[in-house]
């Protein structure tokens, strides 16, 4: 039983592992899954929104060029210089484009724009020298060629760069422009601003940092009058860095809700446990069901409720019997006592009666006397029963001589109904065991076969020694020892098979009778088993054609 209950543990607490873990890995990927998606949502739709609106809640302020100061700021000057060329540029060529507006330009925008058109035929007619070269070669080498103006050119199966010799438009406008002043400069940059439709306050220059790094805490804009504009972003980039520790807590907060989930279905298993073991305890008819992952439990459960109810049913039909029992002792109490008192009343009542009618009744009282000891020793048998178990005080002792005392006992008892009992054994057999409760066993045992054996039959106690049970090699039997084998047999009536399984029961009684007359309370063979097994043996009865024999098997 306790092995099979520690099967039922170990298969539980693997059962409720499993579900454990099974419950928390499904959770965590369920709950990964759906973070995921949500992270890509957000990116995807909201977080472009959320600066957006971020972004635009930061106002833009505005320096003057006093207030900015820029003209002594050397990378000011350089991005106001290269800005200029480039409009410059793009104003000369928009005069080779419109002859009306070459016509009303400058003489200095006119000078740049012929200068830009210069170099630009210079470089043209170069490329298509070099093109023209390059492909008289091939021809010469019998080998295919493809020039391009700027293009790389294959011959002779190496390839050759020829880059274009048409110079760059701005770089053309800034060498035109190195040796004039400041002044007329500046003035061909708003000449050329008028011309393209704009006003130099609001020509944007490059900035000096790159724009990753101008967002880091400021978004800057300068213009080529020297003012600027900015706006502070450091809401933006605390919002901005708020994103992974936020995403992080999230998804810690989400796997905890799946731990949470997890223990909260543990505890329900618990819950459902103790609702079936207070349905078992309270003996109730309806037993709660039990989640799929406590099935061992409820099948251990099963097996506890089976069991209480074959004990209480057990114990009920053995405390009927024993109440049964008690009720027929006290009311056969009544015949021995009632003779008692009235042949001591006859005697008390004629002092002059003759001796030998006075000898009758007083042998007769006697023997009612007797019979009501023996009575009375029932009740106590009944009560040292209930107290508890038996113990047992062990010395070594003779077997063979002990049985031949008992058997002594019997002889009047035996010689009365002309039964003649036989004990065969080897003498000595040493044995270390209770003497007292092995005594008490063997006078029951030939009690019940002397009371029940037929008349003129024999009674035979076999005593001997023999290997432990199971013990089948020398080793095993060195090991296991010995064990102390005593039959008693008589002949007499057949007990069936079904009394045969009964008969070592407390309080049972074979022929069912209400008198005591004929037998005892029951108690013989139940406390005869007892004793056997409290040493460790057992007490077994078998019957065959009439043949009834106990065997006594306790260790040696």
């Amino acid at each position: 039983m306790k092995k099979q209950q520690q099967g039922y543990r170990g298969e539980q607490l693997r059962e409720l592992r499993r579900g454990f873990v099974r419950r928390m890995v499904v959770g965590l990927l369920a709950w990964t899954a759906l973070f995921g998606m949500w992270a890509v949502a957000v990116d995807a739709f909201v977080a472009p929104r959320l600066a957006d609106a971020i972004s635009s809640a930061c106002p833009w302020r505005t320096l003057s060029a006093q207030e900015a100061d820029l003209d002594d700021t050397v990378w000011f000057d350089a991005s106001l210089e290269k800005t200029r060329v480039t409009m410059i540029s793009c104003y000369a060529a928009l005069l080779a484009d419109d002859r009306a507006v070459y016509d009303r330009a400058s003489d200095d925008a006119r000078g740049v724009s012929d200068a830009l058109g210069a170099a630009a035929g210079q470089g043209v007619a170069a490329g298509q020298e070099a093109a023209s070269d390059a492909s008289g070669a091939s021809g010469r080498d019998g080998t295919s060629a493809e020039a391009s103006q700027g293009s790389d050119v294959v011959t002779d199966g190496s390839t050759h760069e020829y880059r274009s010799t048409v110079p760059s438009e701005d770089a053309v406008v800034a060498d035109v422009l190195a040796d004039r002043d400041e002044a007329s400069k500046q003035a061909l940059f708003e000449e050329a601003c008028a011309a393209l439709g704009t006003d130099p306050s609001a020509v944007r220059i490059e900035s000096p940092w790159t724009t990753e790094q101008a967002r880091q805490l400021w978004n800057e804009i300068y213009y080529a009058d020297g003012h600027m504009e900015y706006r502070d972003l450091g809401l933006y980039d605390f919002v901005r860095g708020l994103r992974l520790p936020v995403s992080i807590v999230l998804y810690l907060a989400g796997a905890i809700a799946v731990l949470a989930f997890s223990l909260i279905w543990l505890t329900r298993c618990f819950g459902s446990l103790f609702d079936a073991m207070e349905a078992l305890f309270t003996k109730r008819d309806e037993v709660p069901d039990l989640p799929r992952e406590l099935a061992p439990t409820a099948r251990a459960l099963a097996d506890l409720r089976r069991g209480r109810d074959d004990a209480e049913r057990a114990a009920l039909a053995a405390e009927q019997r024993k109440n049964e029992l008690v009720a027929y002792l006290a009311h056969d109490i009544r015949t021995p006592l009632t003779s008692i008192v009235g042949y001591l009343t006859l005697l008390a009542e004629a002092p002059d009666m003759p001796e030998a009618q006075r000898a009758r009744y007083a042998q007769v009282a006697l023997d009612r006397s007797y019979r009501l000891e023996s009575m009375m020793e029932e009740f106590f048998e009944i009560t040292r029963y209930n107290l508890g178990s038996i113990p047992i005080e062990r010395e070594r002792f003779d077997a063979a001589l002990l049985c031949r005392q008992v058997a002594d006992e019997f002889y009047p008892a035996a010689k009365a109904r002309s039964i003649d009992i036989e004990v065969r054994a080897d003498e000595p057999i040493e044995c270390f065991a209770d003497a007292e409760k092995v005594s008490r066993v063997l006078n029951n045992l030939l009690k019940n076969a002397v009371a029940y054996a037929d008349k003129e039959s024999t009674v035979t106690v076999r005593v001997r020694c023999e290997d432990a049970s199971g013990a089948v090699g020398e080793e095993e039997r060195a090991v296991a020892g010995r064990d102390l084998v005593v039959d008693v047999e008589n002949q007499g009536r057949e007990i069936s098979p079904e009394h045969l399984q009964s008969i070592f029961e407390k309080f049972y009684r074979e022929d069912g009778a209400r008198s005591t007359e004929g037998g005892g309370a029951g108690l013989g063979l139940a406390i005869a088993r007892e004793i056997a097994r409290a040493h460790g043996g057992d007490l077994t009865a078998t019957n065959v054609a009439g043949r009834t024999v106990f065997t006594l098997r306790i260790p040696a």
